[in-house]
This record gives C-alpha cells, structure tokens and sequence, in this order.
C-alpha cells in the first residue's frame, strides 16, 4: 500500500509537464474502458433504432459506433514494443 501511495505522490507532485509511463498507461488503459462501454452501449441503441425502423437514425448511430470502436482500439492496444 505504501508503494501506491509514493507512486501517488510523486505523480501529484509533477508539473504537469511529465508523468510517469505507468501513470500515462493507467490514464490511457481508463479512458479505453470508458470508450469501450460506450461503444457497448452504442451498439445496443444500434440494434434497437434498426428494429424500430429508424434507418437514418441507425446509419449516423453506426457510424457512431465504428468511429468508438477504432478508438477503443487505438487505446487499449499497445503500440510499443519493448525488447528487453
């Protein structure tokens, strides 16, 4: 517990300039799983204006949804490698 609570602190304590990888990590890996609950939810206001009837609605809600899902993926897949 300790540990997280340094790894707090020295977080806080930055300028706002840097942030640790880890921080910046937890940050993006959050905002991911946001995106990616919208996008659930999206999908089931998409299945629900196509039953309805609603195609135009469902059209801009699908494009909607593609666009969050791109994003959700962009997010939570990691882009570097790290050799070692």
């Amino acid at each position: 517990m300790a540990d997280w609570r340094e790894k707090i602190t020295s977080v806080s304590k930055t300028k706002g300039t840097t942030a640790s990888e880890s921080a910046k990590r937890a940050g993006l890996g959050c905002l991911g799983l946001v995106i990616a609950v919208v996008s659930i939810l999206t999908l089931l206001i998409t299945i629900g204006l196509f039953k309805s009837g609603f195609v135009l609605m469902g059209s801009f809600a699908t494009l909607f949804l593609l666009i969050s899902m791109a994003t959700t993926v962009l997010l939570l897949v990691p882009r570097k490698h790290n050799p070692l």
